[in-house]
């Protein structure tokens, strides 16, 4: 019963962060307009209800089950009851394609047949799964396991886009990111290990009996790496609510210099400024009006203030403000 209780709870907690994390993402995407975070917004809350399938199946249909799972006592099929599988498979896909989206608006894929790629795989692999194998222990380790098979390779697209990109601006940004991916890796192949062990090693009687608290469709490493991507992306979109409401530095020193001179290039190439408007850019960056920029760069007050006007409506924004804390975001 004290397990049940805890389990209960952690549910709640784990359901708890999920849709907290989509609110976050939520908010940053009305304050930034980055797509990702819209896109991050759409995992989460597939999560909360892939976690909601788990809240159901645990408290609802578990105990509806629990007479005839009686007379099956120690069978995988009994101690590893799963009531939501389908569902899962649309949960699951809403999860995936979430996280490969934002990889692929990372790196600027257009490819729609790229894209919608690693979600075909995952619910064709799935359905595959659960229409040809046994609803035994290897059937729902290999279903289960799906997932992580997918993170898996999006993981080693990613570390080959770094290997082979001969940008070093865009290897730069990605390595910022290590951690993160890191952790994705770790706790993805995490995933794998724990199902491996409960569903192959440890005795069914000891899940069975409630002492050891295990079920195929609450992987604990799962919920660990959900968190995982929920701290990061709460942190950076508090980053982007703190620079919302922030003015950037604007004078002229060593350090501001170098960190606009760091990200002018991709944001350049991201927007298709040309090298004249990357040069005016640059000096709004600084904090200067149009009339200093005129005077610095020999050019008309009249040709400056065309070139701030294709800048702002190159890149979406509506005034320097909005210029500047667009250019931090992104670098």
């Amino acid at each position: 019963m004290t397990m049940t209780i805890l389990l209960f709870y952690y549910t709640l907690l784990i359901l708890l962060v999920s849709i907290t994390a989509a609110a976050f993402c939520l908010s940053g995407y009305l304050v930034s307009h980055r797509r990702a975070l819209a896109i991050a917004c759409a995992g989460f809350l597939s999560y909360f209800f892939d976690v909601a399938l788990v809240f159901q199946d645990d408290f609802l249909l578990r105990g509806a089950a629990a007479t005839d799972a009686a007379m099956m006592q120690g069978s995988p099929e009994s101690v590893y009851f799963v009531g939501s599988q389908l569902p899962s498979v649309v949960t699951g896909a809403g999860i995936l394609m979430a996280l490969w989206l934002c990889i692929c608006d990372f790196f600027e894929v257009r490819s729609k047949a790229f894209k919608a790629a690693p979600g075909i795989v995952f619910v064709v692999g799935s359905l595959a799964v659960y229409f040809l194998i046994d609803n035994d222990s290897l059937g729902l380790f290999l279903f289960y396991g799906m997932r992580s098979v997918v993170i898996i390779w999006m993981l080693l697209y990613v570390a080959a886009r770094y290997i082979s990109s001969p940008d070093g601006i865009v290897r730069e940004r990605m390595w910022r990111y290590r951690l993160f991916y890191g952790g994705l890796l770790f706790f993805a192949v995490a995933v794998v290990v724990e199902n491996a062990v409960f569903m192959f090693f440890i005795d069914p009687e000891l899940v069975s009996s409630g002492s050891v608290p295990f079920f195929p469709e609450r992987n604990f490493a799962e919920n660990a790496l959900m968190l995982w991507c929920a701290g990061f992306i709460c942190a950076g979109c508090w980053r982007l609510f703190l620079l919302h409401f922030k003015t950037p530095p604007a004078d002229d020193c060593d350090k501001t210099a170098a960190f606009i001179d760091n990200g002018l290039a991709s944001y350049k190439d991201r927007y298709g400024l040309s090298a004249r408007e990357t040069e005016v850019l640059r000096e709004v960056l600084l904090g200067r009006d149009n009339q200093n920029i005129a005077s610095d760069m020999n050019l008309a007050l009249s040709t400056v203030k065309v070139h701030v006007h294709n800048i702002l409506h190159k890149t979406g924004q509506s005034n320097r403000q909005d210029l500047m804390r667009d250019f931090r975001m992104y670098s």
